[in-house]
């Protein structure tokens, strides 16, 4: 009997490296996403502090540091990086994401230009700051995008679309740069 074993959403198509940019596989321990029920945010807040040390975020942000963190998901919050404390299940709705998400960092001196070209929304380093957080479309996908630093995004799209995702990264990244080169 032959034994399977696990691959990453984005297993074989990263890193990619292209003239200063870079797109690699985030490989979070856990994502869990967390949906307080109503009138328990405040609590689920308190219990993120006292046992992660990051609060709930607030809409189109997040909170925490690369090894923990919390963002703000649409209709609920992702918690990246740890399991959550079981106090939080009586006050919210939690459900493993681990398997549901492909997590990228994109990162690098164009990276501001090359997702001008794919997503709808501004993201500009003067308009997206640092912690700021969009649900979009890249491309034809839909995505959560998240200013994780600097020069630099993680992107969060279904792992079912994650081939498609890095392809049309990859594909605008070689573009981008390409233009911006002709015209210096």
């Amino acid at each position: 009997m032959r034994s399977l074993s696990a691959l990453s959403p984005a297993a074989g198509l990263c890193p990619v490296k292209f003239d200063g940019l870079e797109l690699v596989e985030l490989d979070p321990s856990y994502l869990f996403s967390i949906s307080p029920y109503p009138g328990f945010e405040k609590k689920c807040s308190a219990i993120l502090k006292e046992n992660h040390g990051i609060l709930l975020p607030k809409v189109c942000r997040a909170t925490g540091n690369s090894g923990v963190r919390a963002i703000w998901f649409g209709s609920f919050t992702l918690l990246v990086g740890e399991k959550p404390n079981l106090a939080l299940t009586d006050l919210a709705a939690v459900i493993d994401q681990s398997d549901a998400w492909c997590s990228l960092r994109f990162k690098g001196k164009y990276v501001e230009e090359v997702l001008q070209r794919l997503c709808p929304i501004d993201v500009r380093f003067s308009k997206f700051k640092t912690g700021y957080v969009a649900r979009s479309m890249l491309g034809l996908l839909h995505v959560t995008i998240h200013r994780s630093g600097k020069e630099q995004f993680d992107i969060y799209g279904y792992r079912s679309m994650s081939q498609t995702l890095v392809s049309e990264i990859t594909h605008s990244m070689k573009k981008t740069v390409n233009v911006i080169k002709q015209n210096f």
